[in-house]
């Protein structure tokens, strides 16, 4: 029995791949991120990373991406970053993961 991909679970998994991505879509779960410094702050967690470059890449390659994707709206020229109109596609999954936290590896979300 062939199986054939989803293009719509393909989307959401490509959208999860990365930490970054993935903890910027876990804020809009549990609330909106309004602007890109707050989403630089949200995907660094704390931690040793470089904000500024952290801004470069979400301004150039995952705010795009996501936005492009439909699961966030995001404005460029404002910087405002807000759930998109296939956010709700991929909230299962967040909330699937955010409940299940405890099972994954360190450092996933």
């Amino acid at each position: 029995m062939a199986v054939t991909p989803s293009p719509r679970l393909d989307d959401a998994f490509d959208a999860l791949r990365d930490i970054h991505r993935r903890r910027l879509l876990m804020d809009l779960c549990e609330g909106d991120v309004t602007r890109l410094g707050r989403a630089t702050t949200v995907v660094a967690d704390g931690g040793d990373a470089d904000d500024e470059r952290l801004e470069v890449e979400l301004f150039h390659l995952h705010l795009p991406k996501l936005d492009g994707a439909g699961f966030i709206t995001w404005d460029r020229d404002s910087g405002s970053i807000e759930r998109g109109p296939r956010f709700i596609e991929i909230e299962p999954m967040l909330r699937l993961l955010d409940r299940n936290a405890g099972e994954l590896p360190e450092n996933w979300v």
